[in-house]
């Protein structure tokens, strides 16, 4: 299984104060990539409420399925769970949006790393995040 960082794959940033509303974005290009490619789109803080994240995806191939998720970049942290905002989701046969409706916690620590990975055949196009989230502090 391949994995490697979107091009533009950025490190953990802060927004703000103890309940801030945050939106970021994030986008990463599947050039003709295996199946169980991991791509890595990049990083939230920790200590953070996700309250909704919509996922674009151009038409991608035949038979084309991608789970998106996170991991916390310190395994103390808390669990993984690499399809934890959407699980096996059709991107193959049209351009996509998807919702995933939080909300969901992230523990204190160090942070996550979003994941996509394609688990149906090889991928071609872009993937974009849009991530609404509410600093909680730590």
């Amino acid at each position: 299984m391949a994995e490697r960082e979107a091009a533009g794959y950025r490190k953990v940033r802060q927004a703000g104060e103890y309940g801030n509303a945050c939106t970021e974005v994030f986008t990463g290009e599947f050039a003709a990539d295996a199946a169980a490619t991991i791509l890595k789109l990049g990083r939230l803080s920790s200590a953070i409420t996700i309250m909704s994240v919509v996922a674009k995806s151009d038409d991608m191939g035949n038979a084309q399925t991608m789970d998106i998720g996170y991991r916390y970049l310190t395994d103390g942290d808390g669990t993984d769970d690499p399809d934890g905002l959407f699980d096996g989701i059709d991107t193959g046969t049209a351009a996509a949006v998807n919702t995933f409706n939080g909300p969901l916690t992230i523990n204190d620590g160090d942070g996550i790393e979003l994941v996509a990975s394609n688990i149906g055949d090889a991928a071609t196009g872009t993937l974009t995040l849009i991530v609404n989230y509410v600093y909680n502090g730590q």
